[in-house]
């Protein structure tokens, strides 16, 4: 079957917007050419890398590709003993924690930054692959098992790659597990805010005023968040928490919501500043369905949220895991002045955790003064602080 239909579909949309669907000429120009074996499982992120193209945009083209009907979606299951692909969805709701192999012949685990693939593929009404096509990738993935030699694709789009396209959670909101599944996550970076005193903003300006402070509150913290590849999971009245691929769009994250609400509080010139209390942590998790949206429980999003209690109006707390991670600790270097190591006790927590407050450089409207913890400060949750030696230790030596 010719790629005439597919080609002219994704035709028209690129001559209605071609900036929403980069980069549409060399798209089109890609989709003349292609083959069954290209267009089987198109795997974005190699075909990014084959075009000398970001990988994300492409990532969020196919998507919108999806959204108009051209594409379909597809969430495949590899099989963590041979690599192989054991199950194929076309929904995540379809997807369940663990899957079996025929190949293998056993059950595994599903890991949704692992061995969850998604891939795409052109809508059947555009283009199908040949029955022959896929008898012949049948036999190939066969004797490929039988040598061993099936191999996970290199790179690839995982299910947490997806999950963490804002536009794909704006166009397919309420794709999800079913109620009653959960997947396993590696490792999630969770950050959790709040707003110090908010209840006193309502008793100070009035309902009306108070709540157009909350709004832009909102605006600036989404649109921050989404700027660098993170996802807003869900509110919780003033508070908000939002997840990321990688802990350090996380902490670059944070850095422009702490800088933008600088910002925000020296232009509005208000009686009282929105002062934004931040926390960030990462870790292994699970994803589940709550209120038919995505969301993740277990002791990582614990860890954030308790984290972010201890942080003060306008300050920003990270754990011990964000610490350890290179690249954040790169940015760190080059965002903040110093951190502020602490050893605190966390409700719910059994053991003590080592956090660290980062202080940014210059004395900013906003926040409390980047100096040595105070007495006052001394303790937290009842438990007395483990300060570090010097209290505010310079990145670049707390790093080593």
């Amino acid at each position: 079957m010719n790629t005439r239909n597919l080609t002219r579909a994704v035709a028209r949309l690129v001559k209605d917007d071609e900036e929403e669907l980069y980069p549409g000429e060399l798209l089109l120009a890609w989709l003349r050419g292609a083959g069954e074996a290209d267009l089987h499982r198109i795997n974005v992120f190699h075909l990014a890398d084959e075009l000398q193209v970001g990988r994300k945009p492409l990532l969020a083209t196919f998507i919108r590709l999806v959204k108009q009907g051209v594409m379909d979606l597809n969430w495949d299951f590899h099989c963590t003993e041979c690599n192989a692909v054991a199950g194929s969805h076309r929904h995540l709701s379809d997807a369940t924690a663990a899957d079996h192999c025929p190949l293998c012949d056993v059950d595994f685990r599903n890991t949704l930054d692992r061995n969850v693939e998604v891939t795409f593929s052109p809508a059947e009404q555009l283009y199908q692959v040949g029955r022959r096509f896929l008898a012949d990738r049948k036999r190939e993935t066969v004797a490929l098992h039988a040598a061993k030699q099936i191999r996970l694709p290199d790179p690839f789009v995982s299910g947490m790659d997806c999950l963490h396209v804002p536009l794909f959670r704006e166009m397919f909101e309420s794709e999800t597990l079913s109620l009653r599944e959960s997947l396993q996550i590696r490792q999630v970076c969770i950050i959790f805010t709040d707003i110090k005193g908010s209840t006193a903003l309502y008793d100070r300006f009035g309902d009306t005023a108070a709540y157009g402070l909350i709004r832009d509150h909102f605006e600036i913290l989404f649109d921050r968040v989404k700027q660098h590849d993170g996802v807003v999971v869900k509110t919780i009245g003033d508070a908000v928490m939002a997840s990321f691929r990688r802990p350090a769009d996380g902490v670059a994250a944070a850095f422009a919501i702490h800088h933008a609400f600088e910002a925000y509080n020296r232009r509005e010139d208000i009686r009282d500043q929105i002062l934004v209390k931040l926390g960030i942590h990462a870790g292994s998790t699970i994803m589940v369905n709550l209120n038919n949206r995505v969301d993740y429980f277990g002791q990582t999003v614990n860890m954030a949220a308790r984290i972010q209690s201890t942080a003060g109006g306008g300050e920003i707390v990270v754990s011990h895991a964000i610490r350890g991670d290179a690249e954040s600790v790169e940015l760190l270097r080059q965002g903040v002045a110093s951190v502020t190591k602490r050893v605190v006790a966390l409700k719910g927590i059994s053991k003590p955790q080592t956090v660290y407050r980062l202080n940014f450089r210059g004395a900013e409207r906003g926040s409390r003064p980047n100096s040595r913890i105070t007495a006052a400060e001394a303790t937290v949750a009842g438990t007395p602080v483990l300060l570090s030696a010097p209290a505010t230790a310079p990145v670049a030596a707390a790093a080593r």
